[in-house]
């Protein structure tokens, strides 16, 4: 059976009002797959959003949307259990991509971690947020291949945000089967901009879910 969720939409570039949105991608790190480096690009930089990130490992993907979105009304928020996957993921052992409890360390008073199991961490958070951070530009970064985890993610979010842009960072994964999965349930809709591949396959797919 082939989960992967059908494109709707593909362009090289998307016009939204005053929001111009595209995806660039470059290799980096050592790896013959090219993990993509994503820099999402807006008509103006200067524009407050909302990131929420999920899977943080060292910070490097938070820290680099952060450098990018200078505005000091931007929201930056870290969700990770940062003792790696709570069990085995793929061909990856549990506590894969640990840092022994230990947060990213950057200065930026505008990016939060927030240490736990989403299950946990997620429904206190989406209760507190307040209605000026729910009016922001929202950009979620899928970055945890569990199955499980996603497929949560993408339940709650949807309880609280009907419109939002994504990067599915590894959709390749278990990320896929989510995504799939999600859509089948709420017939949601959704656009694909951009995509990496890997192996003929989209890797790293940016778009955005619609309500």
């Amino acid at each position: 059976m082939d989960l992967s969720p059908t494109p709707k939409v593909i362009s090289s570039e998307k016009q939204n009002s005053t929001l111009f949105l595209a995806i660039a991608f470059g290799q980096h790190g050592r790896s013959t797959r090219g993990l993509a480096r994503k820099s999402l690009l807006l008509s103006s930089i200067s524009l407050a959003i909302l990131y929420i990130e999920f899977g943080v490992w060292k910070g490097h993907s938070i820290k680099y949307f952060a450098d990018k979105y200078k505005s000091a009304s931007s929201e930056f928020y870290g969700f990770d259990t940062f003792y790696g996957f709570p069990e085995k993921c793929l061909s990856m052992e549990k506590g894969h991509y640990s840092t022994a409890g230990e947060m990213p360390q950057l200065n930026d008073v505008r990016i939060k971690f927030i240490k736990g199991l989403f299950q946990e961490t997620l429904p206190i958070f989406l209760k507190k947020i307040n209605f000026e951070t729910k009016k922001k530009t929202v950009l979620v970064h899928f970055d945890a291949p569990l199955h499980s985890a996603t497929l949560f993610t993408l339940f709650k979010l949807s309880e609280k945000f009907t419109n939002y842009y994504f990067i599915f960072d590894q959709l390749g994964t278990e990320e896929c089967r989510a995504l799939n999965n999600f859509n089948e349930s709420t017939l949601s809709d959704y656009d694909l901009y951009f995509a990496s591949l890997w192996n003929r396959a989209p890797e790293v797919v940016f778009g955005k879910l619609k309500s």
